[in-house]
């Protein structure tokens, strides 16, 4: 079953637009090269890649999905052309699959992957916080900044899955990004992005309807932030394991129950076929 994603807005933004544009101009110096035209093509293609990644992040396209190209042009108002080269693009991201004769599908991540992102987050994530203490960021003023972001959280309604799960995002990397690593920080970015989409998926199908396990959550979250206003960073080493580990019980439950719905809608649409 294919997809038929909302159009997007045409205009990029000018920051991103001028950057295409410098880079288009130093790449491409030739007299008489059509820069207006091959500026054009890539501000598509990266609109496609953007949209088509908000769309898989956010849990409103879902894993198995399949990307119809065709589709996707017409619901961007593009050619064939950036929309191939945007799903191709987020094929070497991991975040689509392509099979011949079966095109390109949102991907899939199955018990064992997930654990094994899990794994290398736990490594990366420990190490950005000891780097981070190692600098002398853990303390009063990272934990108050991590409130922020947290009391911007609870105040959000639950419902709204993506824009919670972006926001829980924002808390942990605010931790995170304490560590002033790039290049650990890009590969853990990754591998946060990697899940989104099933964890978009969780807190629409756990954390949304389960009131008494948002606040077990928002109660852990408030623990990591006394320990690290304490400055121990072993102790937050261990808090971070200890919300890991429940995190991914709790997205695989989000998987199961996501699964058994994505089974009754393939079986009502087969009905709903054989019926005309």
């Amino acid at each position: 079953m294919g997809v038929l994603l909302r159009k997007p807005a045409r205009e990029a933004p000018l920051q991103k637009k001028l950057a295409f544009a410098q880079c288009i101009y130093l790449v491409y110096p030739i007299i008489g090269c059509d820069r207006e035209a091959i500026l054009a093509k890539a501000s598509a293609t990266q609109i496609a890649v953007e949209q088509l990644r908000a769309s898989i992040l956010s849990g409103e396209v879902l894993p198995g999905t399949r990307l119809i190209q065709e589709q996707i042009a017409e619901a961007y108002g593009f050619s064939r052309i950036p929309v191939r080269e945007a799903l191709r693009l987020l094929e070497a991201d991991g975040l689509v699959t392509y099979e011949r004769n079966n095109g390109y599908t949102v991907a899939r991540i199955d018990a064992t992957q997930l654990r094994s992102i899990q794994r290398l987050r736990q490594l990366l994530e420990a190490e950005a916080v000891r780097q981070a203490s190692a600098a002398g960021e853990l303390g009063p003023d990272l934990a108050a900044s991590m409130r922020q972001v947290h009391a911007e959280l609870k105040a959000m309604n639950p419902e709204n899955a993506g824009e919670v799960a972006s926001r829980t995002r924002a808390f942990h990397f605010t931790l995170f990004e304490a560590c002033r690593e790039p290049v650990l920080l890009r590969i853990l970015r990754n591998l946060w992005d990697s899940t989104d989409s099933w964890r978009t998926i969780y807190y629409r199908l756990v954390f949304a309807s389960e009131a008494d396990h948002r606040k077990q959550v928002f109660e852990e979250h408030e623990h990591l932030m006394r320990i690290v206003e304490s400055g121990d960073a072993e102790a937050t080493v261990a808090i971070l394991d200890h919300l890991r580990d429940r995190g991914i019980a709790a997205v695989e439950r989000a998987v199961v129950q996501s699964r058994s719905q994505e089974s009754r809608l393939q079986a009502h649409l087969m009905l709903r076929t054989l019926q005309t």
